[in-house]
């Protein structure tokens, strides 16, 4: 983390909110790095979410008189409006990185938050990581450009379940058997319901496994006691 929107998006990803993260003007600082850590490969926010900042590193102009070494008064009044501009130069460097794609994933995002998809949908979103609702979101793009398609749901179904499997059946190709690898739960339950009605395609007849295969004759590895289920 080498920059004020490096620890922006560590806080997504440590789940902490971006306000709770406090930005200081660092006491000892080196002139080439903009975040003053301690130690140079650190790869987690500190407990207390206060960040030290060399804030000329990038912004020299614009706070040279705010953090003039000469200026005693008001430190506290600096610091804080230190900290506000720190955000704000900090969203819009994440913002500088936008293309039209990410711009159109927000407004889906605000779309279906808000139930223009159903309200199951709206319901069942927050049960994604950050990372799975961006994969959902690049899939909706892909559905609307290209229209349904057994590729683009496993593409979608391989990125939130890693260990999934799709089986056909060659006598009824409408038939499709799931293997997820993982143990049911409800938040899981939530989140492959959502994939099977956004992505797979109507006709299809999906029936799901979770954390025991179908035994396959031939393959010994899936012909277990105890830990298969049959399948008519």
């Amino acid at each position: 983390m080498k920059y004020i929107w490096d620890i922006l998006l560590k806080a997504d990803q440590q789940k902490i909110n971006r306000k709770g993260i406090k930005f200081v003007p660092a006491k000892i600082c080196s002139p080439y790095m903009e975040i003053a850590f301690d130690e140079l490969n650190t790869a987690s926010l500190p407990e207390d979410n206060i960040v030290e900042v060399n804030e000329c590193y990038r912004f020299y102009e614009i706070f040279k008189d705010l953090f003039n070494i000469n200026v005693e008064e008001s430190k506290e009044l600096r610091e804080v409006l230190l900290d506000i501009l720190l955000h704000y130069l900090g969203e819009l460097d994440l913002k500088r990185g936008l293309c039209k794609t990410e711009v159109y994933k927000k407004f889906l995002m605000k779309d279906i938050v808000n139930k223009v998809f159903g309200e199951e949908l709206a319901n069942k979103i927050h049960y994604f990581e950050k990372e799975e609702c961006d994969t959902l979101l690049n899939g909706l793009i892909t559905l609307y450009n290209t229209g349904v398609s057994l590729q683009l749901f496993n593409k979608i179904l391989r990125k939130v379940f890693k260990n999934s499997i799709v089986y056909s059946n060659k006598e009824k190709p409408k038939d499709m058997y799931i293997y997820l690898d993982e143990v049911w739960n409800k938040k899981l339950q939530n989140k492959i319901d959502v994939i099977l009605d956004t992505f797979l395609p109507i006709d299809m007849r999906p029936l799901i496994f979770w954390n025991q295969h179908f035994g396959i004759l031939g393959l010994n590895n899936t012909m277990r006691m105890d830990e298969i289920v049959m399948v008519e």
